[in-house]
């Protein structure tokens, strides 16, 4: 049977992607939804398995207000899908309770693991609570012993539960005391508890207790159980009898530690599924599955080993041990070879517990446990798509008991989460290689630009600019030597000539000042802010704190068109008097900020293209040198621009700097 999807998003340019990359994968599409009422709508008529929602829905993160309804109204899976969701987006997230996480752009592979993870996490927790309830309603429906007692304490009534659990049939009770009869040893001094004592301390406001221990039969056996003593009041005040009911808390017990041993996996689980969705880097995500592998499964070493395709092997890749007869170990790879795992492992039997190595000569590796003392192992295998990826390997010295079955699944549980994350770590390293090389790519793009600037600059000002000059000064002689009837004309072509110069010596400088690689940035921002000023009638509050020195280029140049956009914005769309810059060093950063206290705009909807375009250029450029750059804007309230470049060469953690924000 297919898997019903239903998808949340209003980006119509991403529905047929996803609905192409899901049929097929085989995934049935019951739905497109954008609204929480399409989703209400959607989810009653075609009767999803699972939500694909964008977390960004809306452009507001209205996808997690999505999930919120998804997981107080329906029992559903909800995968979030992303492309440029911030940190305190996916931290708000988490709240949902989300089973994963698809980054743009889609990769197949990417999201068949996501999916199929989704589904088997939710299944398994839907297993549990059945599990659970089950175990309550068997909890519930325990019989139960009864023996009523007289005010003289001699037995009138035993039930055939009671007569079961003590060894004493109905006859052999009759004008016994319940001394004889109900042996209760307290379990923490293995002495008998005194029932008679118990009733007469009992409060006769309260007519009811309750004790455990194990309940001594007749034949010697003993049981623990759960006891009730209820006095019996005629109504004169004065006690008229006992009555005990008691239950065998046997099956009881086991139920409770059954729940905690589930409780324990599906925390472990869920522990895991937080510490693996944390991590990104390959490194991280294994040295993570083996300490959780660890701990989760009481293992003295556990290793992840992931296929060398090259030698038909599996690698070490990670091992976490307290065992010094294994810390220095590296070269347990060439021992594990792929056809001897795959005699052990299959995709549909993907763990195998072996409690004696020697069992399995085909293991070569066996002459090394032998002698480092290994005698039990678990393997599972870590599948994508079918394919055998890896392996993830617990090891024990010595024999090890088992709870077999409680072990297989956690540890495939385990197991199919690390593939999962492996898989979306190997996916993450590609991105960030694509994003990398595309960063590369940018930055010889804005520097080919800026030196192509440079050089058209110069051309302008050297040689167009000094034809023109030549040109000014022939026609002023040739004025000199025409009759009258031609100076006026002469006179209007110098005018134009002298116009065409001015324009020209303009397009220099904007397309870049050669005061900028002559003197520095100071200098520059300095005569940019006064032309600025004669341009637009704008005044530029300038404050430099402390920055004397020169940069090196690239920090000039990003700094001086960060600005220089800036202040061209401000001119357009504002509608101000006065505009304030800042440039403030601080240990190895440059931060830059502008401020404007005009009408502002939206900041998730840009009042033109051009003003988009020339604010997403801003954070490129800073993007390319390792920091980044920030547009706040309020309407009615401003704008403020701050960028933050790194002057050592090293990126900068954006989420340990804290902005405040000074619009308003």
């Amino acid at each position: 049977m297919s898997t019903n999807i239903l998808i949340v998003t209003h980006e119509q340019n991403m529905i047929g992607e996803l609905r192409e990359l899901l049929t097929r994968l085989g995934y049935k599409i019951v739905g497109i939804a954008a609204t929480n009422e399409e989703i209400i709508k959607k989810i009653e008529e075609g009767k999803p398995d699972l939500i694909l929602a964008d977390i960004r829905l809306n452009g507001n993160g209205g996808g997690i207000k999505t999930g919120h309804l998804v997981r107080s109204r329906y029992d559903l899976p909800i995968i979030y899908f992303t492309g440029s969701a911030s940190e305190t987006t996916v931290q708000r997230a988490k709240s949902t309770g989300p089973f994963g996480y698809i980054f743009k752009p889609f990769d197949e592979k990417q999201i068949y693991a996501t999916i199929e993870t989704a589904l088997l996490r939710h299944d398994l927790e839907l297993e549990l609570r059945e599990e659970r309830r089950w175990l309550n309603t068997v909890l519930d429906s325990i019989n139960e012993g009864v023996i009523a007692l007289d005010d003289h304490g001699i037995i009138r009534f035993i039930n055939p539960i009671a007569t079961q659990l003590t060894g004493w049939s109905q006859v052999e009770t009759v004008g016994k005391t319940l001394y004889e009869v109900f042996a209760l040893i307290d379990e923490s001094s293995h002495e008998r508890l005194e029932i008679a004592g118990i009733k007469k301390s009992i409060n006769s406001s309260s007519l009811e207790t309750r004790v455990e221990g194990l309940l001594l039969s007749k034949y010697g056996k003993t049981t623990p159980i759960e006891a009730d003593i209820t006095i019996m009041q005629p109504g004169n005040g004065q006690a008229s009898g006992m009555v005990l009911v008691f239950r065998d808390i046997t099956k009881s017990r086991e139920a409770v530690q059954e729940i905690r041993r589930q409780s324990q996996r599906a925390q472990a689980l869920v522990e895991t599924a937080a510490r693996l969705n944390a991590q990104l880097e390959l490194n991280s995500v294994l040295e993570t599955v083996c300490n959780i592998s660890n701990q989760a499964l009481k293992a003295d070493a556990t290793a992840v080993l992931l296929q060398d395709t090259k030698k038909n092997s599996f690698k070490l890749m990670a091992l976490d041990t307290q065992v010094m007869a294994l810390e220095k170990y590296e070269d347990l790879s060439t021992e594990l070879h792929k056809s001897a795992l795959e005699s052990i492992l299959a995709e549909e039997n993907s763990v195998a517990l072996i409690d004696n190595i020697q069992t399995f000569p085909q293991l070569t590796c066996l002459e090394l446990f032998k002698e480092k003392g290994i005698h039990t192992i678990g393997i599972a295998g870590l599948y994508r798509q079918h394919d055998l990826i890896g392996i993830l390997i617990l090891i024990y010295f010595g024999a090890k008991t088992y709870q077999l079955e409680d072990t297989r699944i956690l540890l495939k549980a385990l197991a199919d989460q690390a593939a999962a994350s492996i898989t979306n770590a190997n996916l993450f390293e590609q991105v960030r290689d694509g994003r990398e090389r595309q960063k590369a790519l940018a930055s010889k793009l804005v520097e080919i630009q800026e030196s192509e600037r440079q050089h058209i600059a110069r051309e302008l000002h050297d040689q167009v600019g000094q034809v023109l000059t030549g040109l000014q000064f022939m026609l002023e002689s040739a004025k000199n030597q025409t009759s009258n009837a031609y100076v006026n004309k002469i006179s209007e072509a110098q005018e134009t000539v002298s116009s065409l110069i001015e324009q020209i010596r303009e397009m220099s400088l904007n397309l870049r000042p050669m005061m900028l690689d002559d003197f520095g940035l100071l200098p520059t921002l300095l005569w940019h802010f006064e032309r600025y000023t004669q341009q637009t009638g704008i005044k530029v509050l300038f404050e430099n704190h402390e920055l004397t020195e020169r940069l090196s280029p690239n920090i000039e140049t990003t700094v001086y068109r960060i600005v220089q956009e800036a202040l061209t914005n401000v001119a357009r769309y504002a509608k101000v008097a006065e505009v304030s810059v800042q440039l403030t060093p601080q240990e190895n950063t440059l931060e830059i900020e502008i401020v404007d206290h005009g009408i502002g705009f939206d900041s998730y909807v840009h009042p033109s293209k051009r003003s988009a375009v020339g604010l997403a250029g801003m954070c490129e450029r800073a993007n390319i040198l390792g920091g980044y750059a920030e547009v706040r804007s309020v309407p009615g309230a401003g704008t403020q621009i701050i960028a933050v470049l790194p002057l050592d060469g090293q990126p900068i953690n954006r989420r340990n700097r804290v902005r405040s924000n000074h619009i308003g």
